[in-house]
C-alpha cells in the first residue's frame, strides 16, 4: 500500500515536470516572437520619427525662406528711403550753392560798376562783405567735402546692402533648392518606408500565423495533458477516499480502545472506592460500637454518681453538686456530638450505597457497549480487507494507465524536441545567410559612398576652379577701371590658388588609387552562397532599397554642404559658373571632347543605365514587382538641379550575393577608369585656361 502512494507521487512529479517544460518552451517561443514584433514596431517607429523630423526640417526651411524674403523687402525699402533722403538733401545743397554763387556774382558786378569816388566810401563795406562771403564759401567747401565723404559712405553702404541682398537672394535660392531636394528625399523615403512597412506587415502576419499554429498545438497538448491529469486526479481522489476511510476506521478502533481503557480505569476506580467505602463503613460501625459502650459506661457512671449523691447529700452538698452538674453537662454535650456524628455516618453510608449501585449499573452498561464495539471492530476489519482488495485492483489499473500515459508523454516530448531542433537549425542557417548578405551589402554601400564622395570632390574642384577664373576676371575688370592692383599680387594669388588646386588634385588621385586598390582586393572570388528561400529573397529587397536611399542621402548631404560653402563665397560667383570658362577660352580652346565636357554625374548615370540594361538582359536575375514599380515611379519623377549634380544609385538586383558583388566591382572599375580620364582631361583644361589668363594679363600690362 505505501509503495503505490510513492509510485503515484513519482508519476505526478514527472507530469508536473513535463508541464513545466512545456510552459517554459511556450514562454520562450512567445518571448522570441514578442521580441521580433517589438523590433519590427521599433523599426516602424524609427521610420515614422525620421519622416516627422524631415517634415519639421522642411517647415523650418519654409519659415527661414519667409524670414529671408521679409528681410530682403525691408532692406530694399530702407535703401529706397535713404536714397530719397540723400537726393532731397543734395537738391537743397545745390539750391543754396546756386544762391550763393548768384549773390557773389552780383557783388562782383556791383563792385565793377562803382566808381573810384565811391571806392573809398564802400571799400570797408565791400571788404567786410567779401570776407563774409569768403567765410561762407569756405564753410560750404568744408560742408561739400563732408557731404562728398558722406555720399561715399552712403554709396558704400548701398553697395554693401546690394551685396547683402544678392547674398540673401542666393541663400534663399539655395534654401529653395534644398527644400526641393528635401521634398524629393521625403517622397523617396516615404516610398521606401511604405514598401518596408508592407514587407514588415507580411512578415508580421507570417509570424502571427506561426504563433497561432504553435498556440493551437500547445493548446492541444495542454488539453491532452489536462485529460491525463484529470484521470490521474480522479484515481488519486479514489485512492485518497479509500485511505481516508481506512484512517477513519483506524481512528475509530483507536477511540474504542481508548474508551475501553477509560472504562476499565473507571471500573477500577469505582471498585477501589467501594472497597474504601466498605472499610470506612466498618470503621464507622466500630466507632459506633465504641460510642455506644462509652454511653453505657457514662450512664452507669451517672447512675453511680446519683446514688453517691443521694448517699452524700448531707456531707458536702454544694461542691459535689456543682462538680456533678458540670460532668453532666459535659456528658450531654458529648452525647449530642456523638449522635450527630452517628447520623452523619449513617447518611454517608446511605449515599455510598447509592453510589455503589449506580456504578454497578454503569459498569454493566459499559460492558455491553464494549461487547458491541468488539463486534463493530470485527466488521470493520472485514471491510478493511475488502477495501485493500479493491485498492490493489485500482492500483493495477492505474499502473497500466500510467504506463500508457508515459509512453504518450515520451512520444510528445520527442516530437517537441525534434521540432525545436529543426527550428534551431533553420534559424541558424537563416542567420548565417543574413549575416553574409548584410556584410556584402555594407561593403558595397561603403564603396558606393566612397565613389560618390570622390565625385562630389571632383565637382567641388570644378566649382573652385571656376571661382578662380572668376576672381581673375574680377581682377582684370579692376585693372581696367583704374584700381591699383599690380601684376605681382595677381601672380602670387594665382600661384597660391594653383598650388591649392594641384594639392587637391593630388589628394583626389591618391583617393582614387586607394579606391582602386580596395576594388582590386575586393575583386577576389567570393565564396559560393547557398540558395535562399523565397522569403529570404523577399527579405533582401528592403535592405537593398535601404542601402540605395541611405547612400543617396549621404551623397546629397555631402554635396549640399559643398554647394552651401560655394554659395556663401563673395557675390557674383554663382552667376558665372558656366559662362566664365567659355568666355576665357572661346578663342583658343577649340572643341572639347565629350568625356571632358560631360559632367561626371551624367556619365555615372549613363553607366548606371547601361548596367541596368545588362542586368535586365541576364536570365538569372529576377526582380520582384515591388522593385519594378519603385524604379518606374523613380523614373517618372522630374529631375531637379540637385539631382543632376548628385549621382543616383543603381537598384541592386535580388540575385545571389556573389553575382551582385562581381557586377558591382566591374561597374566600379569602369567608373574609376572614366573618373581618372575625366580628372586628367579636366586638369589639362584648367592648366590651359590658367596659362591663357596669365598671357592675357601680361599682354594687357
Amino acid at each position: 500500500f505505501p509503495s503505490s502512494g510513492g509510485f503515484l507521487t513519482s508519476c505526478e512529479a514527472e507530469l508536473q515536470e513535463l508541464m513545466k517544460q512545456i510552459d517554459i518552451m511556450v514562454a520562450h517561443k512567445r518571448s522570441e516572437w514578442e521580441g521580433q514584433t517589438q523590433a519590427l514596431e521599433a523599426c516602424l517607429s524609427a521610420r515614422e520619427q525620421e519622416l516627422a523630423l524631415a517634415k519639421a526640417a522642411l517647415q523650418e526651411k519654409h519659415k527661414e525662406v519667409g524670414l529671408l524674403q521679409c528681410q530682403v523687402e525691408d532692406v530694399e525699402k530702407s535703401k529706397q528711403d535713404m536714397a530719397r533722403e540723400y537726393e532731397q538733401q543734395l537738391k537743397k545743397f545745390q539750391e543754396e550753392l546756386s544762391r550763393l554763387r548768384k549773390s557773389y556774382e552780383k557783388l562782383q558786378k556791383k563792385k565793377a560798376r562803382g566808381g573810384r569816388g565811391d571806392a573809398s566810401k564802400g571799400k570797408e563795406e565791400d571788404d567786410f562783405e567779401l570776407s563774409r562771403l569768403t567765410r561762407k564759401l569756405e564753410e560750404f567747401r568744408q560742408k561739400s567735402l563732408e557731404w562728398e565723404q558722406q555720399r561715399l559712405r552712403y554709396r558704400q553702404q548701398v553697395a554693401a546692402l546690394e551685396a547683402q541682398r544678392k547674398a540673401l537672394a542666393e541663400h534663399s535660392q539655395l534654401v529653395q533648392t534644398q527644400l526641393a531636394n528635401r521634398k524629393q528625399i521625403l517622397d523617396s523615403v516615404e516610398l521606401a518606408s511604405q514598401s518596408e512597412i508592407q514587407h514588415l506587415t507580411s512578415k508580421l502576419e507570417r509570424a502571427n500565423d506561426t504563433i497561432c499554429a504553435n498556440e493551437l498545438e500547445v493548446k492541444r497538448l495542454i488539453m491532452r495533458v489536462d485529460d491525463l491529469s484529470e484521470n490521474n486526479r480522479l484515481i488519486v481522489e479514489d485512492q485518497q477516499r479509500v485511505q481516508e476511510e481506512l484512517r477513519q476506521s483506524k481512528k475509530m478502533v483507536e477511540v474504542l480502545q481508548d474508551e475501553k481503557r477509560e472504562l476499565k480505569a473507571t471500573l477500577q476506580s469505582q471498585e477501589d472506592f467501594i472497597d474504601s467505602s466498605k472499610l470506612h463503613q466498618e470503621q464507622l460501625e466500630k466507632e459506633l460500637a465504641r460510642m455506644t459502650e462509652t454511653l453505657h459506661t457514662k450512664e452507669f457512671l451517672i447512675r453511680a454518681l446519683e446514688e453517691r449523691l443521694q448517699g452524700k447529700q448531707f456531707c458536702s452538698p454544694g461542691l459535689e453538686l456543682d462538680h456533678v452538674l458540670l460532668q453532666l453537662d459535659v456528658a450531654q454535650k458529648k452525647e449530642q456530638h456523638l449522635q450527630s456524628e452517628v447520623t452523619r455516618l449513617e447518611n454517608s453510608l446511605v449515599s455510598s450505597n447509592a453510589r455503589c449501585v449506580q456504578l454497578s449499573e454503569e459498569l454493566g452498561e459499559n460492558v455491553k457497549e464494549l461487547q458491541s464495539m468488539v463486534d463493530h471492530q470485527t466488521g470493520s476489519k472485514a471491510e478493511i480487507k475488502k477495501l485493500k482488495e479493491q485498492l490493489s485492483q485500482a492500483e493495477q489499473t492505474h499502473s497500466s494507465e500510467l504506463e500508457g500515459m508515459r509512453r504518450e508523454i515520451s512520444r510528445l516530448t520527442q516530437e517537441l524536441h525534434q521540432r525545436d531542433i529543426t527550428i534551431a537549425s533553420a534559424s541558424g542557417s537563416t542567420s548565417d545567410l543574413e549575416q553574409r548578405l548584410r556584410a556584402e551589402i555594407e561593403r558595397a554601400e561603403r564603396k558606393a559612398v566612397e565613389h560618390r564622395v570622390i565625385l562630389v570632390q571632383l565637382e567641388t574642384l570644378r566649382l573652385e576652379n571656376r571661382h578662380l577664373s572668376e576672381l581673375l576676371e574680377k581682377t582684370k575688370c579692376g585693372v581696367l577701371e583704374g584700381k591699383d592692383v599690380t601684376l605681382r599680387a595677381l601672380r602670387e594669388d594665382y600661384a597660391v590658388e594653383l598650388h591649392k588646386v594641384k594639392s587637391e588634385n593630388q589628394q583626389l588621385r591618391k583617393d582614387l588609387a586607394e579606391t582602386r586598390a580596395q576594388l582590386e582586393r575586393m575583386a577576389q572570388p567570393c565564396p559560393a552562397e547557398p540558395e535562399g528561400t523565397a522569403q529570404q529573397q523577399a527579405g533582401t529587397e528592403p535592405q537593398a532599397r535601404d542601402v540605395q536611399h541611405r547612400t543617396a542621402r549621404e551623397a546629397q548631404n555631402v554635396q549640399g554642404d559643398h554647394a552651401a560653402r560655394i554659395h556663401l563665397q563673395p557675390a557674383g560667383t554663382a552667376q558665372h559658373h558656366y559662362e566664365e570658362p567659355q568666355r576665357c577660352g572661346a578663342a583658343e580652346a577649340g572643341p572639347v571632347p565629350p568625356e571632358v565636357g560631360e559632367p561626371p554625374s551624367q556619365t555615372s548615370r549613363r553607366n548606371c543605365e547601361e548596367s541596368h540594361a545588362l542586368v535586365g538582359a541576364e536570365p538569372s536575375c529576377h526582380v520582384v514587382d515591388e522593385n519594378k514599380g519603385f524604379a518606374d515611379e523613380a523614373s517618372k519623377q522630374p529631375v531637379s538641379n540637385h539631382q543632376r549634380e548628385s549621382v543616383p544609385l543603381c537598384p541592386l538586383p535580388t540575385a545571389s550575393v556573389g553575382s551582385i558583388a562581381a557586377r558591382y566591382l566591374e561597374e566600379e572599375e569602369v567608373r574609376s577608369q572614366h573618373i581618372l580620364e575625366c580628372l586628367n582631361a579636366h586638369i589639362e583644361e584648367l592648366k590651359k585656361e590658367s596659362a591663357k589668363i596669365v598671357r592675357r594679363f601680361e599682354h594687357q600690362e
